[in-house]
């Protein structure tokens, strides 16, 4: 057939003698032509009979171990592993007052008693030679040889105030050392439940210090208007030195003097309390619970520790009732904020009022004369200590100050 008319073309037409070819049954496919034939696998081996093991061969001898290397010395014996070794310095327990903080672990009986010995002999040892060292020192300097005069060591007022300012003074780190070495306890227990000095609870004390003070002061004017002195018209009040004869003796009297009276509180409010306070048993209960009672207390060493403040000073008569006053109501002060602060601030005040009036007036001279007093001291003392206590537990109490270790 053209492709372009469609007509069929002599070529197309079939030949004679040929025509289609017979049917032919198609031939069937052999196995190897299906299609995911694969050959079977191999047969798997029989297993043959189980095999019993033989008998294991007996452990030969093991050899001998060989040499060491070189020893460089056997290592020192181990302590305990659960040794308990107590540390040589103990405080006192939690909540323990002032009197009783020397009633550590550590307390013994004889400890109070050993340290009041070791005390007193280092005092005398320790202010021996502050003296002696006064004395090389002064010959240094002003080349001339000391020929002590009655109680008076040197020529001039002023250096025999100041030389035993110090003697005193000195004793404030020999009581540290006293709790430290012989009661095992810190050093600086004596002065607060806290182990230090609290400085600004002591700056604080100086304010009703100073009241105290003024108080006296007026109190005193008016006593002498209305009790006048039979011997009035004898006493010399002095006058006026001038600043400059004033000057060195009150420089000497602003920096020693508290060194002083804070020594002197730290031995007898301080050492003194705690040495008897630590004497009252742990509990109140047992026999005799009155006296149990009364030496966990704190007035045993209140009261036994004025009566040696008392007896450490020269007064009489009415003047020793009136610092006898004076040391229990510090003494109780002391016990009652937990520290000495309260003492030392008063004691202080007290002391620079007392050394630098007679410094401006030209009577130095007198410093360390103590005698009696009239009555009407005793008296008029009563309302200024009492003052200066209730000023005193008014500030603590707002301050919220510790008073338990």
């Amino acid at each position: 057939m053209d492709p372009q008319s469609g007509e069929p073309r002599p070529q197309d037409s079939p030949q004679p003698g040929s025509g289609p070819d017979p049917w032919v049954p198609p031939s069937q496919p052999g196995p190897s032509s299906q299609p995911a034939q694969y050959p079977p696998p191999p047969p798997y081996p029989q297993p043959g009979p189980y095999q019993q093991p033989g008998p294991y061969p007996p452990p030969g001898p093991y050899p001998p171990p060989g040499p060491y290397p070189q020893q460089y010395g056997a290592p020192p014996p181990y302590p305990g592993q659960y040794a308990y070794r107590e540390p040589r310095i103990i405080p006192a327990p939690p909540s323990t007052p002032f009197h009783r903080l020397g009633r550590t672990p550590k307390y013994a009986w004889w400890r109070p008693i050993v340290g009041t010995l070791f005390l007193g002999v280092g005092a005398f040892f320790l202010t021996a030679g502050v003296l002696i060292a006064w004395v090389v020192v002064h010959g240094l300097l002003t080349r001339d040889i000391v020929e002590p005069q009655g109680n008076d060591i040197f020529p001039n007022d002023t250096e025999n105030l100041a030389v035993t300012l110090v003697m005193l003074g000195v004793l404030t780190p020999l009581v540290a050392l006293t709790a430290w070495v012989i009661q095992r306890r810190p050093a600086w227990s004596v002065a607060s439940v806290v182990n230090r000095i609290r400085w600004r609870w002591l700056a604080l004390c100086c304010l009703p210090g100073l009241g105290y003070l003024a108080l006296s002061y007026g109190l005193g004017i008016l006593a002498d208007v209305i009790f006048p002195s039979s011997d009035a018209t004898t006493t010399d009040d002095g006058s006026w030195v001038g600043w400059g004869a004033f000057v060195v003796p009150a420089l000497v009297i602003l920096l020693l003097v508290p060194f002083q009276s804070a020594a002197e509180e730290f031995v007898f409010r301080g050492w003194l309390i705690q040495a008897i306070g630590a004497y009252g048993p742990d509990h109140p209960d047992g026999r005799a619970r009155w006296v149990r009672t009364l030496f966990r207390s704190p007035w045993p060493a209140i009261v036994i520790s004025s009566l040696a403040f008392v007896s450490a000073h020269g007064y009489t008569g009415w003047a020793m009732a009136d610092i006898f006053l004076f040391a229990v109501t510090i003494g109780w002060l002391t016990v009652r904020t937990g520290g000495l602060e309260a003492g030392i601030a008063l004691h202080a005040l007290n002391n620079l009022f007392a050394f630098m009036l007679p410094a401006a007036t030209g009577q130095l001279d007198g410093w360390d004369e103590q005698g009696g007093a009239p009555w009407t001291l005793l008296a008029l003392d009563i309302p200024c200590l009492a003052f200066y206590a209730a000023a005193v537990v008014w500030v603590a109490k707002r301050q919220q100050l510790t008073r338990l270790s």
